[in-house]
């Protein structure tokens, strides 16, 4: 976001019932998956390596596989993604991707062993890793026709229901940018809206202060559509610390940074197939860009027994994440009338809000291995997580209250599935696995649907090194609408088909 062209205002937000273009109960998800990035070979196997380990990646399921590494090793990954999205609206497909390289992983563990035969302690590892959690980089359409809501509903709704001032909506200001920010420190963010809508030509004020009217027909069809153009990333620092104990227990910890940099461009548009007459609104777009942005810190405990010379049980802990997040919010509203010049509201004001938390839930984590000797190994993860128990804080704000509310009615537990496959050719690796995801919302709120994935993944190995090459794919549907809006949506959802081919490269060095 170029802030260079903007004038900057922090804007003083009252007590709404909804407000759009800004934090929603879906808005979660972004800080709750993960696209199991991370080496080719973990990739390959589709993460399943919570009693594997041996693996960078691997720590960040179970911190004890930091202590399997025999050698002090280093890895270096890059990732291409092709994400492919297909939304259905109002029974209208479209189709939209996007692809990009990607730094998936770098980090490095170092063994230190103890020879004394007699110790419990027979070795301990120190590694440090840096994952790429989440591409968030994406572009998305969808378009059809809605024979209920107009985009217009969305502004003169929000208008009556706070009854607004007409000095909001029409402040005395020299400027755009005066008169926004005017609207914004008197009446919030609903004031902003209501002065867009105004200044547009999109709502006419009432007979009485704190009522509106529609400029714009009420009974039509409406042809809809909203692009994103998003970018950024959630990423983490993992500092690992795992030991082994005796001949066959393993036992670890992390400490993690998260990272998270993302700005959403979204233009939602409308076209009116029968207008009305002169003066009356035929179109309108309405343009948000938001850019979040902040860190926030988790750890993880986990421990790995040999239970016998072949097969290994994992159980690890990942506590909740708790970020410290800002979010800044830019607004523009265009429209065209019947018979009139164009109107473009154009504030050019960034709107910076206060600070807010989220705090994600804990993870549970329970795997076996069985490995074959030389000749590769089969594993299974198993692992629950509920998402009702995410919160935004500060939870006596109005607006949190509400977003956590309408977490804990739509979220809820889900289990997650990974199995994974190696068999080892004299210096070939071939590697295989399979991923399910279960949807964390109630069956009545089912925004997101199951994830599924597939992997393969081939490794060959010189001496002190190796090169890693793995192809994985996963596909999940979810719902997306017209506006955002903090409670009840009342546009029906664009569906939304979203399928990831991941390609990733992993060199790793034994030193």
């Amino acid at each position: 976001m170029n802030k260079y062209f903007y004038t900057l205002v922090s804007s003083i937000l009252l007590s709404a019932a909804a407000y759009a273009q800004e934090t929603a109960p879906t808005d979660v998800m972004r800080y709750n998956q993960s696209d199991l990035n991370g080496t080719a070979r973990f990739r390959g196997m589709s993460g399943a390596f919570g009693a594997v380990g041996g693996d960078l990646s691997a720590t960040n399921i179970n911190p004890a596989g930091g202590a399997i590494f025999n050698y002090n090793t280093a890895a270096f990954s890059l990732s291409y993604l092709a994400r492919n999205n297909k939304a259905n609206y109002y029974g209208n497909n479209t189709s939209k991707n996007y692809d990009g390289l990607d730094l998936g992983q770098m980090g490095a563990v170092f063994v230190f062993n103890n020879y004394n035969d007699n110790a419990t302690m027979k070795k301990f590892t120190i590694g440090l890793n840096y994952e790429s959690t989440k591409n968030l980089r994406n572009d998305i359409l969808f378009r059809g026709t809605n024979t209920h809501n107009s985009l217009g509903d969305y502004f003169l709704n929000m208008a009556n229901g706070a009854k607004v001032p007409h000095g909001i909506a029409q402040p005395q200001a020299n400027s755009a940018e005066q008169a926004y920010m005017y609207a914004g420190h008197n009446g919030g963010f609903v004031g902003q809206q209501t002065y867009l809508a105004h200044e547009a030509w999109l709502i006419n004020k009432g007979t009485q202060d704190g009522t509106y009217t529609a400029n714009y027909n009420q009974n039509s069809q409406y042809n809809q559509a909203r692009t994103f153009s998003n970018s950024g990333f959630t990423n983490k620092f993992a500092a690992n610390f795992a030991a082994q104990l005796g001949q066959r227990f393993y036992v670890g910890a992390n400490l993690n940074i998260h990272v998270v940099d993302y700005t959403q461009s979204s233009l939602a548009q409308e076209t009116i197939a029968t207008p009305g007459g002169k003066g009356s609104i035929q179109s309108m777009s309405y343009f948000n860009e938001v850019y979040t942005y902040g860190t926030g810190f988790s750890f993880n405990i986990g421990a790995i027994g040999q239970i016998t010379e072949s097969l290994r049980a994992g159980l690890a802990y990942e506590s909740p994440t708790w970020y410290s997040l800002k979010d800044e919010l830019i607004q523009g509203l265009s429209t065209s009338r019947v018979g009139e010049n164009n109107a473009v509201v154009d504030p050019r004001v960034v709107n910076v809000f206060d600070r807010y938390r989220l705090r994600t839930p804990s993870k549970y984590t329970g795997s076996l291995a069985y490995i074959f000797k030389d000749k590769g190994l089969i594993s299974v993860d198993y692992t629950f997580k509920d998402y009702s128990n995410n919160e935004f804080r500060p939870t006596g704000n109005d607006t949190y209250y509400g977003l956590n509310q309408g977490i804990n009615t739509m979220m809820t537990g889900a289990s997650e599935v990974r199995v994974g496959g190696e068999y080892i050719i004299k210096q070939v690796s071939l590697r295989a696995g399979y991923r399910f995801e279960q949807s964390p919302y109630k069956k009545d709120y089912k925004m997101y649907s199951d994830l599924n994935g597939y992997s393969a993944g081939i490794g060959y190995t010189f001496g002190s090194s190796r090169l890693d090459l793995s192809y994985s794919r996963t596909s999940q549907s979810y719902n997306s609408y017209l506006v955002d809006t903090t409670g009840i949506n009342p546009y029906k959802p664009a569906n939304i088909k979203t399928t990831d081919n991941f390609v990733s490269l992993t060199y790793n060095i034994n030193f």
